[in-house]
C-alpha cells in the first residue's frame, strides 16, 4: 500500500475512533435526558423503576442477540465474552475469568459511573447494569445465575458478576 494510501486510511480510522467516541457520549446523554425528564414528570421512585423496566428491556434484546448468532445456553464463556465485547464497544475495560465451572465478568472501568455522575446521580447505575445482566441471562436460560460480588458504585475496585448455572 502506497504511503497516501496508508495516511489516508489513518486519517479515517481516527475519524471513525472519533465518531465513535461521540456517539458514546450521546447515548449516555440521552439515557441521562430521558431519565430526567421522567424523574421531574412523575418523581425519582417512577423513573428508578422505569430505570430498571428499560435495562430489563436491553437485556431481553441482548439475550436474543445473543441466541441468534449461535450462542447456546450452555456456553457460559461464549455468553460473558459476548457481554464483555459489548462492554468494550461502550466504552468500558472489562474482560472474563474463568474460575472453575463459573465465569467472571470484570469491569476495571466504567464510563457511566462518570456520567451518572455528571448529571448529580452518582453511584446510582449498579442497580441498572445488576438488571441488564439479570435479564440477559434469565431470557437466555433460566438455569443460568448471575451474582454480583464487588461494584464500583459501592467501593469496589471493580464491577465483578459471576456467571454460574443453578444447582
Amino acid at each position: 500500500m502506497s504511503d497516501a494510501k496508508n495516511v489516508d486510511l489513518s486519517k479515517r480510522l481516527a475519524r471513525a475512533e472519533r465518531d465513535w467516541e461521540s456517539m458514546q457520549r450521546i447515548c449516555h446523554d440521552f439515557f441521562h435526558g430521558w431519565r430526567q425528564t421522567v424523574m421531574d414528570r412523575f418523581g425519582p421512585d417512577v423513573a428508578k423503576e422505569l430505570e430498571l423496566s428499560f435495562y430489563g428491556r436491553i437485556g431481553e434484546g441482548t439475550a436474543r442477540t445473543f441466541l441468534e448468532r449461535g450462542g447456546t445456553p450452555d456456553d457460559l464463556a461464549k455468553l460473558v465474552r459476548s457481554l464483555v465485547r459489548a462492554s468494550e464497544v461502550m466504552g468500558e475495560a472489562a474482560h472474563l475469568v474463568i474460575e472453575e465451572k463459573d465465569v467472571l465478568l470484570v469491569h476495571a472501568a466504567c464510563p457511566w459511573m462518570d456520567s451518572f455522575r455528571a448529571t448529580d446521580a452518582p453511584n446510582q447505575c449498579q442497580a441498572s447494569c445488576d438488571h441488564w445482566f439479570q435479564s440477559t441471562a434469565k431470557s437466555i436460560s433460566p438455569r443460568i445465575k448471575v451474582l454480583t460480588e464487588s461494584a464500583l458504585p459501592a467501593g469496589g475496585a471493580s464491577c465483578t458478576r459471576r456467571f454460574s448455572f443453578a444447582q
